[in-house]
């Protein structure tokens, strides 16, 4: 059953390097993996900008590898292969545009 919960809340803070992720048409994704959560190789139909929010993270792409921390900013093209592995807990937002079938929201 759809509810609508009456806010309380009237500001809502967002890091101001998040939101300029925000583009013009498409979304931001928050990804929260534990320890050990890896994305096998893949890649995406759209660019990504991924920022590492809390945790570390094994980044894999084509030709190199690197463990991305907290602040860590990843500028991923298009049909890129790449994949990750979570070495703590993890969150980190991607932001994607634009927006299509395949990337808000997706399971992975």
């Amino acid at each position: 059953m759809t509810q609508i919960i009456a806010g309380t809340k009237t500001d809502f803070a967002i890091d101001p390097d998040i939101l300029a992720l925000l583009p013009t048409q498409g979304c931001i994704e928050l990804q929260h993996d534990a320890a050990g959560k890896v994305h096998a190789f893949h890649t995406h139909p759209v660019d990504e900008i991924l920022v590492v929010i809390k945790g570390r993270l094994t980044f894999r792409w084509e030709g190199g590898e690197r463990v991305c921390t907290a602040g860590d900013k990843i500028l991923l093209p298009a049909g890129t292969l790449h994949e990750s592995e979570a070495l703590d807990d993890a969150i980190y937002a991607i932001a994607m545009s634009p927006i299509t079938t395949t990337t808000c929201g997706r399971d992975g």
